[in-house]
């Protein structure tokens, strides 16, 4: 059963509108008990972001720059291995110096080159002992009378006189490595030694042993010893482990009657055993 028209209830009346308040006057305190306008900062809408912070833009003309390398670190590098490759290690004391001067002033200008110049200090220092074991080695040298002798011989032969106290068939155990043949006492062929007295070259005029191979009598007498070597023992010379081993009389001598040299058969350390004039002699293994 539908209800009637007009028996719906009438609707709710509306409240009463509140009174209008009149807003303070700016600046004048608002009444007792009345609400307290709030004034909020305003939003930022579309604001850069302040100076500096992550993931702001790069501004500036060019972008980020690089730190240059450093030039004395370059400097310090390239003398200590230039020193050491090409002047003895001499430079050395500067590529030092100057790697240590690099890293000075990296430090303090933030520019490259740290690494380069850490090498520099660490080559320019192996220059620098390199350069000291050749001026030591080159003291040694001047101090050692057989040393200096030897380091004479491209330049002028040195003041020897050459023993005569040998004959052909003497076996001497070690290689006296000197101009004179120094003093080693002969030994039995038997045992093992180093060098042997083949024969006795008689010289036609003295011969100057610094002046190899212009000097006529001192290939003569090398050609005369390799083939009288050869001969009583073929295919025992061997130029890296035996060898022809002529001792030529001092120049000076020559008037005084040292008219002779020594051919030998040696070699470096006692690895012969018996003799070349009767054949039964054997070299190193």
């Amino acid at each position: 059963m539908y209800a009637q028209p007009g028996m719906y209830p009438p609707p709710a009346g509306y409240g009463q509108a509140a009174p209008f308040v009149q807003p303070p006057a700016y600046g004048s305190p608002a009444p007792y008990g009345a609400p307290q306008p709030s004034y909020g900062p305003p939003a930022a809408f579309g604001g850069p972001p302040a100076y500096g912070m992550p993931g702001g833009p790069v501004f500036g003309y060019g972008g980020v720059v690089e730190p240059p390398t450093d030039g004395l670190a370059i400097a310090s590098l390239v003398t200590s291995i230039a020193g050491l490759l090409v002047l003895g290690g001499a430079p050395g004391p500067v590529g030092v110096g100057l790697g240590i001067g690099a890293l000075r002033r990296i430090r303090r200008r933030g520019t490259k080159g740290r690494g380069m110049a850490i090498a520099g200090v660490i080559v320019g220092a192996v220059s620098t002992l390199v350069c000291i074991g050749w001026v030591w080695l080159a003291v040694w040298a001047s101090s050692n009378p057989v040393v200096a002798s030897g380091l004479a011989f491209h330049d002028e032969i040195p003041d020897y006189t050459l023993r005569s106290d040998l004959v052909v068939g003497d076996c001497l155990r070690e290689y006296p490595d000197s101009w004179d043949l120094g003093t080693a006492e002969p030994v039995d062929c038997g045992e093992a030694h180093a060098m042997e007295i083949v024969a006795v070259l008689p010289l036609s005029g003295p011969v100057d042993s610094s002046s190899d191979p212009t000097d006529a009598g001192y290939s003569q007498g090398f050609a005369e010893c390799s083939a009288q070597i050869e001969r009583d023992a073929p295919g025992m010379l061997d130029e890296w482990t035996v060898w022809t081993d002529v001792s030529f009389p001092h120049p000076d001598d020559w008037s005084a009657g040292a008219t002779t040299a020594y051919c030998a058969l040696a070699t470096d350390s006692p690895s012969l055993r018996g003799s070349v004039l009767d054949g039964s002699v054997t070299g190193p293994e």
